[in-house]
């Protein structure tokens, strides 16, 4: 289900202090060998991947290998991850894996690593990409910019994990890092890259001279500043994935994100993306304690009628460790814990208005609405008005196809 290779491996490579022989195995795109001799086994989770961690875990330990956890499901589910591997490593890494390493070197390790304080992006060893196998993926190679999230979404798992506080690279480290990755097409994996809009206007203009394209996150308030909307068009932005969440602003307050998202402000700031000839890769939840059957036909007509060019639907997930799930806990709503189905694409909790089903089944048909061939190829065309340019055209096309399949992939489990 995954389209472009990840970072954490390799930045986890290149945190390994010299002398130790370092290989990732990718499970998306190659089998496991148990039999592999090693001296510590490392396993990243995710929630939805976090049962096969655990038996790739098992087998590795009932085979004699030392196995440490980290990621974001680790880290907010300790006890549970503690009980498939002989150490966990809680949050960032960059301060606990080289002191785990020189422990395994003095003859044992801690069974939990966690850093006392948040780590400075300055000075960070560029990501092994060589370690990973690349052309099983998109030729996008993903480069940081920033960690944490000014908003606190009730259902961001992301912002428990790297905090709220905004923390920043040096833009020349980014600029040097994107020339290094040898690409004309980089995605940039902040959560939102134009949240501290002096800094991102400083490395849009550092990026301009490099001929580059990119993608990133952001949110739809960067609309409201003309000249950085200018400066991430003239730097190759190609597109922004922006969370629009929903379209009512009652779901918009419930969540905590009320300050940049105005929902009656929406329509016009997608046109003032499309001038700019940005498109947009448009995120929207279902399953919100506001929404009821209305919203799927709702949410659907407004994708077409502003002609948001990848749409992304997810249902409500009430992720470890965020405010949501403490909210349904309390009140009873949680269906099961089985977390291979915390995939943003079933449902697992008891909505408000709808039964567990009449949900499903409204994402189940937006999806299908919104990645027919017919409804992409629609958007494809009408894009060009805007963009003037097949290839952003494509590009977005390709996005949506991307999408489709995942859904369908989902779908068939």
């Amino acid at each position: 289900r995954v389209y472009m290779s990840q970072l954490t491996l390799p930045i986890l490579a290149a945190l390994t202090p010299p002398g130790h022989e370092v290989v990732a195995v990718d499970e998306n795109v190659e089998p496991v060998e148990f039999d592999r001799e090693a001296d510590l086994v490392a396993i990243t989770a995710l929630t939805p991947t976090a049962p096969r961690a655990y038996e790739i875990a098992d087998e590795f330990r009932r085979r004699g290998r030392t196995v440490v956890m980290g990621g974001v499901h680790p880290s907010l589910m300790l006890e549970e991850a503690a009980a498939h591997a002989d150490s966990v490593v809680i949050g960032e890494a960059e301060d606990s894996w080289p002191q785990l390493i020189a422990d395994m070197q003095n003859g044992g390790i801690k069974p939990v690593y966690k850093s006392e304080n948040m780590v400075d992006l300055s000075g960070l060893p560029a990501p092994r990409r060589e370690i990973m196998k690349e052309d099983a993926y998109l030729k996008i190679p993903k480069v940081e910019t920033s960690r944490g999230c000014p908003f606190r979404c009730s259902f961001c798992s992301t912002t428990v994990f790297y905090g709220s506080r905004m923390r920043y690279r040096p833009v020349e480290e980014v600029v040097a890092e994107v020339k290094d990755a040898g690409h004309r097409f980089v995605f940039f994996t902040d959560n939102n890259i134009t949240a501290n809009k002096k800094y991102a206007k400083r490395l849009f203009r550092a990026l301009a001279p490099l001929g580059v394209y990119w993608l990133s996150q952001g949110s739809i308030d960067m609309a409201d500043d003309l000249e950085l909307m200018d400066l991430a068009q003239k730097s190759g932005c190609v597109g922004m994935l922006v969370g629009f969440e929903s379209l009512s602003d009652e779901n918009i307050a419930e969540m905590g994100k009320k300050a940049s998202n105005r929902v009656g402000e929406y329509e016009d700031k997608i046109r003032i993306f499309h001038e700019h000839k940005i498109g947009l890769i448009g995120c929207f939840v279902f399953g919100f304690d506001g929404d009821d059957e209305a919203v799927f036909k709702k949410t659907v007509d407004f994708i077409e009628r502003n002609n948001i060019e990848t749409p992304q639907f997810t249902v409500l997930t009430p992720f470890p460790g965020t405010s949501l799930r403490e909210q349904m806990v309390a009140e009873g709503r949680i269906l099961h814990s089985r977390w291979e189905k915390y995939d943003v694409g079933n449902v697992v909790f008891v909505p408000s208005k709808m039964s567990p089903e009449e949900l499903q089944s409204g994402y189940n048909w937006a999806c299908e609405q919104v990645y027919s061939r017919r409804a992409i190829l629609k958007r494809g065309f009408k894009s060009l008005k805007y963009f003037r340019n097949p290839y952003r055209s494509y590009v977005f096309a390709r996005n949506s196809s991307i999408y489709r399949k995942l859904y369908q992939v989902s779908q068939q489990d």
